[in-house]
């Protein structure tokens, strides 16, 4: 379970405390210091100029998580209507299911059941799309762990297990100058850390990988959670201050490239 403990607006290099446990926070997130920091090859177009992943307008937030206070930098919350509509969905292959299987005979019982369990699913990932907190979901980092908040169950990660946060990009067609969707993988010495789901889907990128996460589900700039990540990594020593609110300036103030 992860709980909001403090919201901190980030405008013009400097931070805003913006309220206690349970207030909201609408602001814009400007980063005026992201120029600052050095953009890897495999997240730039063929021109050479930086791909972006979107717009960001989250915040930063010290949070607890899964018992831990840790640092949030957060996804990109899944919008009402996603929810309603994976809802109604599996409302509409379940419903036929069950007549299905009602009917009874072979075939049909089979189908049945197939859709039936399609559209539970559907159903399920619709409700929890609405009901779950969606300014808690993100990656955290805590003093021991990396923590992915946003699948079920809960990913951590130990620092002492990571070897590499590595800047990916996929190319979306074959020309040279094809659009690339960004990602970041974390390459670890336990290759079950993440789960088989996870891992499946990492390996596509290198062999050493055991998560690979597309930047566009972030709403923080993707340069300030790729450097944040290889800073804490590099730096054990500063890891402590994950817990309050000097990884909050830190962070705001993007000192990320010292040691």
């Amino acid at each position: 379970m992860v709980g909001l403990s403090r919201l901190v607006r980030i405008t013009d290099g400097g931070f805003v405390v913006a309220g206690e446990r349970g207030v909201s926070c609408d602001s814009m997130v400007i980063m005026d210091r992201v120029h600052a920091l050095p953009c890897p090859q495999p997240w730039r177009r063929t021109d050479g100029s930086p791909n972006p992943a979107g717009v960001p307008s989250g915040v930063v937030a010290t949070v607890e998580a899964e018992g831990a206070a840790g640092l949030l930098l957060p996804t990109r919350p899944a919008t009402v209507a996603a929810g309603v509509v994976l809802v109604l969905v599996g409302l509409g292959l379940a419903v036929p299911g069950g007549l299905l299987i009602a009917g009874g005979g072979g075939l049909a019982v089979v189908g049945g059941v197939v859709l039936g369990l399609l559209g539970l699913l559907l159903l399920a990932a619709g409700v929890f799309a609405l009901t779950r907190k969606q300014r808690d979901s993100g990656i955290v980092l805590t003093p021991e762990h990396v923590v992915l908040t946003w699948v079920r169950p809960v990913v951590r990660v130990p620092w002492a297990s990571i070897t590499e946060v590595r800047p990916l990009a996929l190319r979306v067609g074959r020309s040279k100058g094809a659009l690339s969707q960004n990602y970041l993988g974390f390459a670890a010495r336990d290759h079950d850390v993440t789960g088989d789901r996870m891992r499946k889907v990492a390996v596509k990128f290198g062999p050493d990988l055991v998560c690979a996460v597309p930047m566009r589900t972030l709403d923080l700039d993707q340069l300030v959670v790729l450097h944040a990540l290889r800073f804490y990594l590099a730096n054990p020593h500063h890891r402590a201050e994950l817990t309050g609110d000097d990884a909050v300036r830190r962070v705001t103030a993007g000192q990320l490239t010292e040691g």
